[in-house]
């Protein structure tokens, strides 16, 4: 239950925000009316010559905007229809009458066919435009024509010159969006499976009821003798599970404007540029597009009946993201461009025949200096794995130490006992942390906060020892894997 309600606080939070957002857009909408309202009687002629025009106003794409976050809202809260949501949206066509020299203006579109009807000559003469006034035309009309094109071309021509790490963290949000919004419709259909009585005590209790226990997303406290911690960020995050996937609403995903816009959005990441990019924009950038690219392969391809590593690895290998023009699994993302191919790998390669992909993608986009802490923001879609969260190019580093903290307060088990218990996450990987057990542990303790109880619990152990090895009293959790998304928001 805590769950769900802190769900829905992040929720009505985020239509505040976009709400915010909305107004903003339709205060610009004002100031760019009035600031056409000005220039209407100057224009009039064209007007009458070629109503069209009208059209292509620059208010038509904020308008367009402004409906984009209209969408976003209602897709996050359910109320949507189908006719809200057709992939063609229709420019709003306005009329200019005579008091269109003071900024009003009036709408007259036909209630049955929606066409517009263009003022009449006779009843709206126009004076004979001066010379200055023709210049004002010919610019006028220079600009209509450049922005005669439907909003949705505006939006994919804009997206086209987004820089590269603006496009993935536009494409994760929206991947976020749309898994939440599965989410709150699986949920829903719960409610409405359970009739109208039972719904409205479900409500009721979801919006009042106070759940005293924190979030265990990796289960640490299912062992009695876990000693009790706060688990830090992780215990607010909402879980995403395989009955959260409704295979019912993905197919007809094409009627929901969150899978048009990342239609829009993919297509984008075709086209970008990624030759002059630096060390950190690289890194943020390809973190977001490995969690992009698994993310997007299970609303392909759906999630596995049975949960093997073997059908976890065929999904990585499966779900791959045209970029920049050539096609690329998660797996190379991984091993090939975050990480350095060793030595056994770049052999197995190179040793193929046919194909050696993997090594020009390397030497086209592969990092000079991996970061280790991206083995804490890679996310397979599995129990074990980390949280998802979007990168920026400015704050990487940080934003990767910040993940590496809160992964280890929430994945690792202390017991009364004096034992300590690591993710094999972390075991998979200490390599690049630590030698052996021994140092590894002291890695782990230099991370975590002097003040906070989990490394005070881990020291205690410690002081157990009794010229005995560390690793003795340090056993692994091995990794599950259970579909589970952790959604950060």
């Amino acid at each position: 239950m805590k769950e769900i309600v802190a769900e829905l606080a992040m929720v009505e939070h985020e239509i505040a925000r976009l709400e915010s957002q909305i107004k903003q857009l339709q205060h610009h909408k004002d100031d760019v009316h009035n600031e056409w309202g000005r220039r209407t009687s100057l224009k009039n002629h064209l007007v009458d010559a070629n109503p069209l025009i009208i059209s292509t106003r620059p208010n038509a794409s904020t308008a367009f905007d402004t409906k984009a976050l209209h969408f976003i809202s209602k897709a996050i809260k359910g109320d949507y229809h189908l006719k809200d949501f057709s992939t063609n949206h229709k420019l709003i066509k306005e009329n200019t009458s005579e008091e269109g020299a003071r900024g009003l203006f009036r709408e007259k579109i036909s209630k049955r066919n929606g066409l517009l009807k263009p003022p009449s000559p006779l009843r709206h003469p126009t004076p004979a435009p001066s010379r200055r006034d023709r210049n004002l035309d010919i610019v006028s009309t220079d600009f209509s024509s450049r922005l005669v094109s439907t909003p949705l071309h505006t939006v994919e021509e804009s997206i086209q010159r987004w820089p590269p790490n603006k496009l993935s963290e536009n494409i994760m949000k929206c991947l976020i969006f749309i898994f939440v919004r599965l989410l709150r419709t699986s949920r829903v259909m719960e409610l409405e499976k359970s009739g109208p009585i039972a719904r409205s005590t479900n409500l009721t209790s979801i919006m009042f009821q106070k759940d005293s226990r924190q979030q265990d997303p990796y289960g640490i406290f299912d062992s009695e003798e876990s000693v009790p911690r706060d688990i830090g960020p992780y215990k607010n995050l909402v879980r995403f599970t395989s009955t959260s996937m409704d295979l019912k609403c993905i197919q007809n995903s094409s009627s929901v404007p969150l899978f048009q816009k990342l239609k829009v959005l993919m297509d984008g990441l075709q086209k970008v540029d990624l030759r002059f990019l630096s060390h950190q924009q690289k890194l943020a950038f390809w973190i977001n597009m490995y969690n992009a690219c698994i993310m997007h392969g299970y609303l392909q391809y759906g999630v596995p009946s049975v949960f093997t590593p073997d059908n976890t690895l065929a999904l990585i290998n499966k779900a791959c993201l045209n970029i920049a023009g050539n096609t690329i699994n998660a797996q190379a993302i991984e091993h090939f461009i975050l990480r350095k191919p060793g030595d056994t790998l770049i052999k197995e390669i190179l040793g193929k025949e046919k194909d050696n992909k993997e090594m020009i993608v390397h030497e086209l986009y592969g990092l000079e200096a991996p970061d280790p802490n991206i083995a804490f923001a890679l996310c397979c879609g599995t129990r074990s794995s980390p949280a998802v969260k979007i990168y920026t190019a400015d704050g990487v580093t940080n934003e990767l130490e910040r993940s590496k903290l809160e992964y280890l307060q929430a994945a690792i088990v202390v017991t009364s006992s004096k034992r300590i218990a690591l993710p094999e996450l972390l075991l998979r990987n200490m390599n690049d942390f630590a030698s052996d057990k021994e140092s590894l542990m002291e890695w782990v303790c230099q991370q975590l906060p002097t003040s906070g109880s989990l490394r005070k619990s881990i020291v205690d152990c410690f002081r157990g020892v009794h010229g005995g090895k560390v690793s003795a009293i340090v056993e692994k959790i091995p990794f599950e894997f259970e579909f589970q998304y952790l959604l950060a928001i």
